[in-house]
């Protein structure tokens, strides 16, 4: 099983929370969704004042022309300036958190996320939102290969299907991360109230 160390520095990463891939309505929503929004707010609610939190968000431009090979594969979706690339209201970032742009599944991939958590002299990630099987998992592995040790969520990750979720959370528990739920990461990161 992946150690973490208490000694060393950890952060919250918020993948992808934004209405086109919550909201049944949104362009490409995670099945499930809506369901961890609760237990991602707990979470936040906890580490507040304890750990940075950081979401990384998708985001394309208006006329799509960062959208690249995504259009053989999904339907546009978060377009800034819309509704759809908003974070949902229930988990809108507070001004001490960090926001990180991403137009890739990869929240790693041409953003700066590597150097803030430097930085910050980050180790530990625990992460959370949505897709398990492509943002969060395309995340993650990338997070693998530059050193960081990952607490993945059970409970506070959603994919395309249900069984897409288990498929991804079942990869990436082999080589890339420690498979927890809320409850036992808010123990293991002192994040109990």
């Amino acid at each position: 099983m992946l150690e973490f160390d208490k000694n060393d520095h950890t952060a919250i990463l918020v993948i992808d929370m934004q209405n086109d891939s919550v909201r049944p309505d949104g362009a490409l929503p995670a099945e499930g969704a809506e369901d961890i929004i609760g237990n991602i707010d707990y979470l936040l609610q906890r580490a507040q004042d304890k750990l940075p939190i950081i979401y990384a968000t998708h985001t394309h431009r208006e006329d799509l022309s960062d959208f690249g090979i995504a259009h053989y594969f999904e339907p546009p979706s978060v377009i800034e300036g819309t509704k759809g690339a908003e974070v949902v209201e229930e988990l809108k970032p507070k001004e001490n958190n960090i926001v990180v742009k991403k137009t890739r599944y990869d929240a790693f991939f041409k953003t700066e996320l590597d150097l803030i958590l430097r930085q910050m002299n980050v180790k530990n990630l625990i992460v959370c939102g949505v897709l398990t099987d492509g943002c969060v998992l395309a995340t993650v592995q990338h997070a693998r290969s530059l050193d960081y040790k990952v607490c993945l969520l059970r409970d506070c990750t959603a994919g395309t299907t249900e069984q897409k979720h288990e498929d991804a959370l079942d990869i990436l528990s082999t080589y890339c991360a420690y498979v927890s739920d809320l409850e036992e990461a808010c123990q293991m990161f002192s994040l109990k109230e």
